[in-house]
């Protein structure tokens, strides 16, 4: 029930229908007798700033943040995390005595979801197909782990890791040495012939049979992962990052340990 004490967070994009995050949120309030609830904003590129400065005058419990705000949130900031500026952009924003403060959640929260899943980062060689934001934020998730490399469409755009033009050469070579390959690539979204013509140009054949596959899509099962599994090869699909990136969130926003088995089951 919301009363005249309930707070509230938010999160932003545009659009946001999609958005799991206050089923996600909703659930952990629940779950701790928190008197909070989550709402979905659509917020409109050019209204970003004075949405943002809106909710930390009305004392937000915090925000999430998912496309395409999430570089151009950066601006609305008066601070930001150490890993929103190594990664380049904010997926989290905390209201602290007025003041907007921006997190990346995203990296850490995809290095433990492989933690959970049992998967061990040490000295393991991680290929990130593209080198977008979603790549980078990825590098940054397990950065403790062993070498990373990225086969990018601008592999000369990639500054922040070795990067290889998208070539049927160096997937090929990337392939064959990669111990855990992740999907950092919009091309699973939509599905269809384009999400076929993808998976088919990949060489799924000289993966060894300790390689992990990931994909960060997490409202169904992309063909990538279709035919990892077909193989026998241990697959991670988008909801366990989604889900530990905002138990993190979670975490920032109240000062509480989040429930796991509650928003896990919420998702």
């Amino acid at each position: 029930m919301i009363s005249g004490t309930t707070r509230y967070a938010a999160v932003l994009g545009y659009p946001i229908e999609h958005s799991r995050s206050p089923a996600l949120h909703n659930a952990g309030f629940a779950a701790l007798n928190i008197d909070a609830v989550m709402i979905p904003l659509a917020v409109a590129p050019a209204d970003l700033p004075t949405v943002v400065r809106a909710l930390a005058a009305t004392a937000c419990v915090g925000a999430s943040v998912t496309t395409p705000h999430k570089h151009a949130v950066m601006a609305c900031c008066d601070e930001l995390s150490p890993a929103a500026q190594k990664i380049g952009a904010v997926n989290c924003l905390a209201f602290v005595d007025g003041r907007v403060i921006g997190h990346n959640t995203d990296g850490d929260g995809f290095a433990d979801a492989l933690r959970a899943a049992q998967i061990r980062l040490r000295g393991k060689r991680t290929l990130l197909l593209g080198g977008g934001g979603a790549a980078r934020a990825i590098a940054y998730g397990v950065r403790d782990g062993g070498a990373v490399e990225v086969i990018a469409r601008r592999a000369s755009d990639v500054t922040w890791a070795p990067a290889w033009p998208w070539t049927p050469d160096h997937l090929r070579d990337a392939f064959s040495r990669a111990d855990i390959v992740v999907d950092c690539t919009s091309t699973a979204l939509a599905g269809g012939t384009d999400e076929a013509a993808f998976v088919d140009g990949l060489p799924m054949d000289v993966l060894r049979d300790s390689t992990v596959v990931a994909s960060l899509t997490y409202h169904r099962e992309p063909l990538l992962l279709a035919r990892a599994r077909a193989r026998g090869l241990q697959i991670l699909d988008g909801r366990g990052m989604l889900l530990h990136q905002g138990l993190r969130a979670f975490a920032l926003w109240t000062g509480e340990s989040a429930p796991v088995e509650a928003m896990g089951q919420a998702l």
